[in-house]
């Protein structure tokens, strides 16, 4: 009975031996350091990593694409090389024994930063005003494009655009790459600056410094526009006084004047008159991209009006009460709604005068008491200057009364001027239109995203009679911005004498639609292992607007399959085999571009795990040790025992013969 179990234990000594030799086969006891784990390096560098491990095995080596180093019987190997191949690939490699190797690839990304970054306008010409504007920025001789990015400014504003090539195919070696800005321009953009830089950015592990363009300086053209459109002159018969027009435009606009009608000769921004009799002087601004025109009212004052300018265009009441005009305007200034009521007292405190009264094209009087009152029941004439004066011993004086006439818009309204839907990264220009508001000089008009006021603006135009007016909002969304809503608001601040509220009109909102390029979402590895035989899916999904559409390209097999959950698309590999290995590329599609991540899948050589194997041994091993016990059960009955006679006694007791020696038996 020893003998059968002393077998039965050296046979399964013997299996555990040829379990052992097997996971030395296929197992890597210890893992192989690298020092650097990876490599980034710029293209033409030299580096040195160091492979090392906790002993020297059966001896070490780098293998180097093709080329094998000579083997070490150290603990560490050591591999030197200068980056002048794009495509250079190495690995570290340890024999642990004359059958079983363990490796570990080292990851190297080689790159040069851009030889040249140049900016230039794709049309060689002027920027118009209004006009859509492309940029073009060329980066020259730069890898790998997939860690490119490049930046935009405008003169000292933060980046103003950003792209990413990070969906470029994942390519080495030198390329060219391409970036634009589309810009559309006002007046207030002329001699704007402009740059871009290019940068190699690879994430936690830094990047390269940037590489810059020149400036460039950015002419806008856009027609001629007067400051004012119309204007009023006042001044005795027989005196000179000089009519401006002043005009802004690029390039700068040439003049032309006429009266009543008749063409004048002169051709500079003033014009010198002899005031004869109440005239119209119009003058005409032009350039290649328009003309305007501005009206000049000349009055003519009576002759006998002393103590007065020759020409007024500007009253100032208070300088020509101080020269010794004994008149007081109750109240001195008055700011009226248009078609509303107004009423002003003059009063004198001159002896001995001979009258006084007001003048002008409504409520006109005259008095000979020391109080005049002028009145209108309406107040609809925006060129209404009244005039009070007192006929004195030594002549006449007077004051001229300040209104201010205003009118609340008709409408404000917000519109977009460039095509929608809105682009995330590109500016995007919204108008906001404010029609027939006087005068403009006093509106301020309010941009609000949401209830965030993002800009205002104010007016310059000395025009007074009703005018439409716009302003523009520029604006660079970002994918957050969809759904929200702009709008802007317009207000006339009037001064102290102004209404105690400020008149204010606020358009409908416009809700902004952002449409932005896809981005990944969900975890990502651009490497999947997966042993022989086993399953593995990977996934790919992206957020964007308008929805992507996810599309991944393979080279097709059987074992691949596509499912899809939502706004994901998974790859299932079953029963992976070598055919099944390779690069997996997923696209997300919309209208705004194109992003590409690339999957590539490795297929392993099963390991033998040692548990794994002990668990299919343990069955194994019971067989062996039940067949070895019934071997030696039929080798012992054979040779020494008989425990039942092969026919029974006579007496039929079945009682078991007694041992028999093989002596007794020859």
């Amino acid at each position: 009975m020893l003998t059968a179990t002393m077998l039965g234990l050296k046979m399964l000594g013997f299996l555990m031996l040829m379990f052992s030799m097997c996971d030395a086969i296929d197992q890597c006891h210890e893992e192989l350091i690298l020092n650097p784990p990876e490599v980034l390096e710029e293209f033409g560098k030299t580096v040195t990593v160091n492979c090392s491990s906790a002993d020297n095995g059966d001896g070490m080596y780098w293998k180097v694409g093709e080329t094998q180093s000579p083997e070490e019987n150290e603990t560490s190997t050591v591999w030197e090389v200068n980056l002048s191949d794009w495509n250079v690939t190495a690995e570290c490699i340890k024999w642990l024994n004359e059958t079983s190797i363990c490796r570990k690839e080292l990851k190297i990304t080689v790159y040069q930063n851009p030889e040249e970054v140049i900016l230039f306008p794709t049309k060689h010409a002027a920027a118009l005003e209004g006009t859509q504007y492309e940029l073009q920025c060329d980066v020259v001789n730069v890898s790998p494009v997939q860690h490119l990015t490049v930046r935009w400014y405008r003169g000292s504003e933060t980046n103003i655009k950003t792209d990413n090539f990070t969906e470029s195919k994942a390519t080495k070696g030198l390329a060219n790459e391409s970036s634009t800005l589309a810009v559309i321009f006002s007046r207030a953009d002329n001699g704007a600056q402009f740059q871009c830089e290019a940068q190699l950015d690879f994430g936690e592990r830094g990047s390269s410094p940037p590489v810059i363009s020149s400036v460039h300086t950015v002419s806008v053209h856009y027609a001629a526009e007067l400051k004012n459109q119309t204007e009023d002159v006042y001044g005795n018969e027989g005196d000179n006084v000089t009519l401006t027009c002043e005009a802004e435009g690029h390039p700068a606009p040439a003049f032309s004047w006429s009266l009543d009608g008749r063409s004048l000769m002169e051709t500079e921004s003033n014009l010198n008159v002899t005031i004869a009799t109440n005239a119209m002087y119009i003058c005409t601004a032009t350039n290649y991209l328009g003309d305007t025109t501005k009206h000049i009212n000349v009055h003519v004052m009576k002759t006998n009006v002393m103590g007065a300018p020759s020409a007024i265009t500007t009253p100032d009441p208070s300088r020509q009460i101080s020269t010794g005009c004994p008149l007081v305007l109750t109240p001195a200034e008055i700011v009226v709604r248009f078609g509303d009521p107004a009423s002003v007292d003059c009063s004198t405190s001159a002896k001995g005068f001979q009258g006084m009264g007001w003048e002008a094209p409504s409520g006109a009087t005259t008095s000979k008491t020391n109080v005049t009152t002028w009145r209108v029941e309406q107040m609809m004439d925006w060129a209404t200057k009244p005039l009070c004066y007192v006929n004195r011993v030594d002549g006449q004086c007077y004051v001229m009364l300040q209104i201010t006439l205003y009118k609340t818009p008709d409408s404000v309204s917000v519109s977009a001027l460039d095509q929608g839907p809105m682009v995330d990264g590109t500016e995007y220009r919204l108008k906001c239109d404010v029609t027939n508001v006087a005068p403009v000089q006093k509106l301020k008009v309010t941009w609000y995203r949401g209830n965030e006021a993002v800009h205002t603006e104010s007016f310059n135009d000395t025009t007074e009679i009703q005018v439409n007016v716009s302003s523009t909002l520029r604006v660079t969304p970002k994918r957050d911005h969809d759904g929200e809503l702009f709008r802007c608001e317009a207000e006339l601040h009037l001064g102290p004498n102004g209404p105690e509220r400020v008149p204010t009109e606020t358009s409908s909102p416009l809700k902004a639609v952002v449409h932005y390029a896809p981005v990944f979402t969900g975890s990502y590895s651009e490497e999947v292992d997966v042993f022989r035989g086993d399953n593995v899916t990977f996934g790919c999904s992206a957020d964007g607007h308008p929805a992507p559409e996810i599309q991944w390209s393979y080279s097709p097999g059987v074992h691949v399959t596509v499912t899809t959950r939502g706004s994901q698309k998974s790859i299932t590999v079953t029963r992976a085999t070598s055919t099944d290995a390779g690069v997996y590329v997923c696209d997300a599609t919309n209208k705004v571009r194109v992003v590409r991540r690339n999957v590539t899948l490795v297929v392993k050589d099963t390991p033998y795990s040692g548990k794994g194997l002990w668990w299919l041994l343990i069955p194994f091993v019971f067989v062996i040790i039940f067949v070895v016990i019934v071997l030696a059960d039929r080798w012992k009955r054979h040779g020494q025992y008989t425990f039942v006679p092969d026919k029974p006694n006579k007496n039929d007791s079945g009682i078991p013969m007694t041992p028999q020696s093989k002596e007794a038996s020859v």
